[in-house]
C-alpha cells in the first residue's frame, strides 16, 4: 500500500467509521440470535489489500478503539482483530490478491478466526462467563454472516483505498506498456 498524507486521512476515517458502525449499528442488529461482525471484514479487507503489516496495524487500531468505546477488557478485541489482519495479510503475501470467489470463503473463515481468538483471550484473561453449546451455533451463524457480507465490505474498502492499492496481478503487469531502452549517452558517436 502506498501511504501518502491523503491516504492516511482515508485510513483514519476508515478506522473511525468502522469502530462507530460496529458499536452503533452492527452490535444492535440481531439475526437468528447472532450479530454480524463488520469490523472483522474491514480488517480482513485491509490485510488482503495492504499485506500483513497494514492488516495487523489496522486491526489493532480498530479493535482498540472498539474496546475503548465499549469499555471492556482493553486490548481483547484489538488483539483478536490484529490476528485477523495479520493472517489476511499473510494470505495476500503468500497467495496473492484473492479472486472474487475466494472472498466469501475468506470472510467466513476470518470471522470464525476472530470469534475464536476473542473467546480465547476472554477465557485466558479470566472473564467469568457461562460457556454452553450455544456458542458453537453463534460462531457458525456469525461466520455465515461474514461470508455473506465479505464481498460488499471488501469492495467498499477497496473503493476507499483505491489510490493506495498496489496491484500485483500478472494481468496488471501485462497491460502496462514497456519502457523503451535508451542507449547510453555517446554510444551513437562511435559509429559515425
Amino acid at each position: 500500500m502506498i501511504l501518502t498524507p491523503k491516504i492516511w486521512v482515508r485510513l483514519v476515517a476508515l478506522v473511525l467509521v468502522t469502530a462507530l458502525l460496529e458499536v452503533v449499528f452492527f452490535s444492535k442488529v440481531e439475526w437468528f440470535g447472532s450479530t454480524p461482525d463488520g469490523a472483522v471484514l474491514v480488517v480482513m479487507s485491509l490485510g488482503l489489500l495492504g499485506g500483513s503489516v497494514s492488516g495487523a496495524v489496522g486491526g489493532f487500531s480498530i479493535g482498540l478503539l472498539i474496546d475503548c468505546l465499549l469499555m471492556q477488557t482493553l486490548g481483547a478485541f484489538g488483539a483478536s482483530l490484529m490476528t485477523v489482519g495479520y493472517v489476511s495479510g499473510r494470505y495476500r503475501e503468500n497467495v496473492g490478491r484473492p479472486q472474487r470467489g475466494a472472498i466469501p470463503i475468506l470472510g467466513g473463515g476470518m470471522t470464525l478466526l476472530g470469534f475464536v481468538a476473542f473467546a480465547a483471550i476472554q477465557i485466558g484473561t479470566g472473564v467469568d462467563a457461562d460457556v454452553s453449546t450455544l456458542i458453537v451455533r453463534d460462531a457458525l451463524v456469525t461466520s455465515i454472516f461474514g461470508a455473506a457480507l465479505a464481498v460488499p465490505v471488501f469492495g467498499a474498502v477497496r473503493l476507499v483505498l483505491r489510490p493506495a492499492v498496489v496491484e500485483d496481478r500478472p494481468e496488471a503487469a501485462k497491460s502496462r506498456r514497456p519502457v523503451p531502452a535508451k542507449a547510453p549517452p555517446g554510444a551513437g558517436a562511435e559509429l559515425s
